[in-house]
């Protein structure tokens, strides 16, 4: 455990006396960042803590979750029975499939599946996000990028899954089945600075167009685990790569950012948020899995949705 996490830890658990002892023991700088990281992990308890009094509502549902009483006929058939198959894919989208050409676009996936196999039924957990822009040349993690801007990108998520099979002795290694919301949005971040260049204020404004709701759509993994399709109603279709995938019995730690299979918040995940902490798309280093809000930016919303499943299995 490094020195962040021992100290997120002692903060989460409430131990604020030796978390402030620790922290005068840091460089100054290092206890500049951390009383930044401090003041907002504090506001995260804080709100937990309020929300925790209204019936427990606060655990955001990472995954919506579904019966199968048949295999659909007409999709691939989940050809793993044990009693639970967890699957998580990361991807990177590269292309839009506009007319009459397609589009080269920056963006990236992330969607899990759960499935329970039982002797009279089969129960399905779903959850699936995208992000992309045709702004090739400004990421959505831009880091320390100064000035003002506009950014336009678009976004999807999976607000209820309807099947999800894992094949992969056919051409399809995975697929997933569910109902998609689909928006186009519009960022327009504003700084506005003294004559000494000091910043003053900085306000973000975003628009929203809805694209598609309640629109059926399909993610489709390539055998082999290289590629996939994502294709939403009259959305044109999305192709990318597939950068990591995981076949586990357990359930996968939504926020987890690097390629293992954790299956529960920690302290590490509560750092990454709030590193990421205040970032919006197109500035900051903004990762989707930071944002299980998907209001896109990271705001107390994630930080406090973490903070309520902190060492939870999920």
């Amino acid at each position: 455990m490094n020195e962040n996490e021992l100290f997120l830890s002692l903060l989460f658990e409430k131990d604020f006396r030796n978390a402030f002892i620790y922290q005068r023991k840091i460089s100054k700088q290092k206890a500049k960042n951390m009383k930044k990281k401090f003041a907002i992990l504090l506001l995260a308890i804080l709100a937990v803590s309020a929300l925790s009094f209204t019936a427990g509502a606060y655990a955001w549902p990472f995954m919506c979750w579904n019966t199968v009483p048949d295999h659909p006929s007409d999709f691939p058939f989940h050809m793993f029975s044990f009693n639970q198959s967890c699957v998580r894919m990361d991807g990177f989208i590269t292309e839009w499939q506009t007319t009459p050409t397609a589009t080269p676009v920056l963006g990236m996936i992330n969607a899990q599946s759960r499935t329970i196999v039982t002797n009279t039924t089969t129960r399905q957990g779903f959850c699936a996000t995208a992000i992309w822009t045709t702004n090739t040349t400004r990421p959505f993690a831009a880091f320390g990028v100064p000035g003002n801007f506009t950014y336009s990108f678009d976004a999807a998520r999976l607000v209820k899954g309807n099947y999800s099979a894992l094949d992969p002795t056919s051409s399809i290694s995975w697929f997933m089945n569910g109902t998609w919301n689909v928006w186009s949005v519009k960022t327009n971040f504003t700084i506005i600075t003294d004559s000494s260049g000091d910043v003053l204020s900085a306000t973000n404004t975003q628009s929203f167009v809805v694209l598609a709701k309640g629109a059926i759509g399909n993610l489709t993994v390539a055998s082999g685990w290289h590629s996939f399709t994502l294709t939403i109603g009259d959305v044109p279709s999305l192709t990318g790569s597939v950068i990591f995938y995981r076949i586990s019995y357990r359930m996968f730690n939504p926020f987890i950012i690097g390629f293992g299979d954790s299956d529960r918040v920690t302290p590490a995940d509560l750092h990454s948020i709030a590193n990421a902490y205040g970032s919006i798309p197109g500035r900051g280093n903004y990762n989707l899995r930071m944002d299980p809000c998907l209001d896109f930016k990271v705001d107390i919303c994630d930080l406090s949705t973490a903070a309520a499943n902190l060492n939870s299995a999920q």
